[in-house]
C-alpha cells in the first residue's frame, strides 16, 4: 500500500498541479514502484471514465496518437518500461485528461440561434434561449419563427409547427414544417433533406415546408435556383425563382408556378361559455380575393399584398339574430379560429393587426359564392373591434370583445347582420403568408361563433 502522501502527490498529477521538477521526481517514483503504478492506472481510469462524453463528443485517433506520443517522451521511457498494457492504458487517459484540462473541448457546435418570434418549444435536445450554440441535434418549433445562422453563412428561418434536426453547416433534415432560407456564396450547395426529398440550394433564397404524417414535400424558389431530388427513385429538378415542386409517394411533380398548399388542421378545445350566453354560427361565410388553384373551401383566406393597392383577400360573415332580444343584450363576443393555410410564408409578415366591421344602413344581399368576385354594392360600415397576431403564430382562437360590438348588435334594424374582417397589415415582403380561420363548413374546428349575454328579463 502506497502512503498517503504518496497518494496525494500522484491525484497532483492527474489534476495538472505539479511543477516539472515534482513531475521529474513522480517519474522516477513510478519506474521504481509497480504498486504506484497500479494505483495511479486505477485512479487514471476513474478521471478517464468522467470524460466519456468528451471522447463521445469527438476524440480524434489522431489526437490519442498525438497523446500517446507524449506519454513517451514525458516519461522518457518505452512503452515496455511502464508494467504492461494496463500502465501505457492508465497513463494514456492520466495524460488525456491533462490535455482537456489545459483547455476548453473543441467547439463542436455550427450554427446559432439568433432570435425567436412567439416561439413555444416541444421536447428536443438543443438549447432553445437566443444566442445559443447548436451542435448536431433536433429542435421542435410548436409555434411562432425562429431564426438559425450556421457558420457556412446559411440563415434558416423555421415556421412552426416545425422539427428540424442540425447535422453541420451545410445540412439539415427537415421533418415537419417549413425553413425559408437565404444562402450567400459561402454556403451555396446547402442542403435540407425531408422525408421525401433532398434539397441542394444555389443560391438565393428558397422556402421547404414538409407535411407532418404524409412527408408530403413543398419547395418554392423565392430568388435563384435549387435541385430537388426525389428520396426513392433518385428523379431530379431543377426550378428557378417563382417556381414550386411537390414530393409525394410515387409522385414528383414538375415545376410550377404559385406556392404552398393547405395543410390539414389539428382540432381545437371547444367554446366554452356560461349558460346565460348564447352561442350562434353563421349562416353564410366567404371571402373575396379568388386566386387560381390558391383557395379554400373550409378557410375563410385573409390578405393584405405588398403590390396590391387594396386589401388582397376579405373575410365576410353572416348571423341570423332573429332568436335574439336585442333590447335585452348585456355584452358580446366574436370568436374566430385560426388555422395555417400553407400559403405564403410566415417570416414575410411581422406581427399583424386585423379589424373586425360591422355592415350598416343598405347592406346589400350577399351569398357565398363571392369568392369569385368582389362583394357587391360599398355598404357603410363601423369598426367593431381589433385583434392582434403576433409574427410566426398561425393558429389559435381569437376575438373581439367591445362595447362597440354590443352596441351594432342591440341596433341593428334587421335579423341578419354582417361583419367583414381584413387584416390592416401589409406584408414586408411579396409572397407573405395567407391568414386564414375556419369557415363554418371545417370539419374540425368551430365556425366563427357570435356569443351574446342577454339580462334576464322579469315577466
Amino acid at each position: 500500500m502506497i502512503s498517503k502522501e504518496k497518494q496525494m502527490e500522484l491525484d497532483r498529477l492527474l489534476d495538472g498541479d505539479l511543477s516539472k521538477e515534482e513531475q521529474m521526481r513522480i517519474q522516477v517514483v513510478l519506474e521504481r514502484d509497480p504498486e504506484a503504478i497500479d494505483w495511479l492506472a486505477d485512479r487514471a481510469w476513474m478521471h478517464a471514465n468522467l470524460h466519456k462524453s468528451m471522447q463521445r463528443r469527438g476524440l480524434k485517433a489522431g489526437a490519442e496518437r498525438i497523446s500517446k506520443e507524449k506519454v513517451v517522451s514525458f516519461f522518457g521511457m518505452s512503452a515496455k518500461t511502464l508494467r504492461g498494457t494496463l500502465a501505457i492504458a492508465a497513463v494514456l487517459a492520466l495524460m488525456l485528461t491533462l490535455i482537456f484540462k489545459k483547455g476548453p473541448l473543441a467547439d463542436s457546435s455550427f450554427a446559432t440561434l439568433e432570435e425567436t418570434h412567439a416561439a413555444l418549444w416541444e421536447s428536443g435536445d438543443l438549447p432553445t434561449s437566443n444566442g445559443s450554440r447548436l451542435g448536431q441535434g433536433t429542435l421542435r418549433l410548436a409555434e411562432g419563427l425562429a431564426a438559425l445562422k450556421f457558420d457556412s453563412g446559411a440563415e434558416v428561418i423555421l415556421e412552426a409547427p416545425a422539427t428540424l434536426e442540425l447535422f453541420d453547416s451545410m445540412n439539415c433534415r427537415l421533418a415537419a414544417g417549413t425553413a425559408v432560407s437565404d444562402i450567400p456564396d459561402s454556403a451555396l450547395g446547402f442542403r435540407i433533406k425531408t422525408p421525401t426529398a433532398d434539397v441542394v440550394d444555389y443560391g438565393t433564397r428558397f422556402a421547404v415546408s414538409v407535411f407532418e404524417g404524409t412527408g408530403e414535400t413543398h419547395t418554392q424558389v423565392i430568388e435563384g435556383k435549387v435541385q430537388v431530388e426525389d428520396a426513392k427513385s433518385g428523379e431530379v429538378v431543377e426550378l428557378t425563382t417563382g417556381q414550386r415542386n411537390t414530393v409525394l409517394g410515387e409522385t414528383f411533380g414538375k415545376p410550377t408556378e404559385g406556392e404552398n398548399q393547405e395543410p390539414s388542421t389539428l382540432p381545437a378545445k371547444p367554446i366554452k361559455h356560461g349558460p346565460e350566453w348564447t352561442l350562434l354560427e353563421p349562416v353564410k361565410d366567404a371571402y373575396t380575393g379568388y386566386v387560381k388553384s390558391h383557395n379554400s373551401n373550409t378557410l375563410l383566406l385573409v390578405k393584405n399584398a405588398l403590390e396590391s393597392e387594396t386589401i388582397t383577400r376579405i373575410a365576410y360573415i353572416g348571423f341570423d339574430i332573429s332568436e335574439v332580444l336585442q333590447e335585452t343584450i348585456e355584452e358580446a363576443e366574436l370568436l374566430l379560429h385560426f388555422t395555417p393555410t400553407g400559403w405564403g410564408l410566415a417570416s414575410h409578415v411581422t406581427d399583424s393587426q386585423f379589424s373586425v366591421y360591422g355592415m350598416v344602413g343598405d347592406v346589400p344581399k350577399w351569398d357565398e359564392s363571392i369568392l369569385h368576385g368582389k362583394f357587391p354594392g360599398k355598404p357603410d360600415t363601423v369598426h367593431l373591434g381589433s385583434f392582434h397576431i403576433p409574427q410566426g403564430v398561425q393558429k389559435g382562437r381569437f376575438q373581439i370583445k367591445t362595447e362597440a360590438l354590443t352596441e351594432f348588435l342591440r341596433d341593428h334594424t334587421n335579423s341578419e347582420i354582417s361583419f367583414k374582417v381584413v387584416r390592416d397589415t401589409v406584408e414586408s415582403e411579396n409572397g407573405g403568408l395567407v391568414h386564414g380561420f375556419a369557415s363554418r363548413r371545417h370539419p374540425v374546428l368551430p365556425p366563427p361563433t357570435l356569443a351574446i349575454r342577454q339580462i334576464k328579463v322579469i315577466q
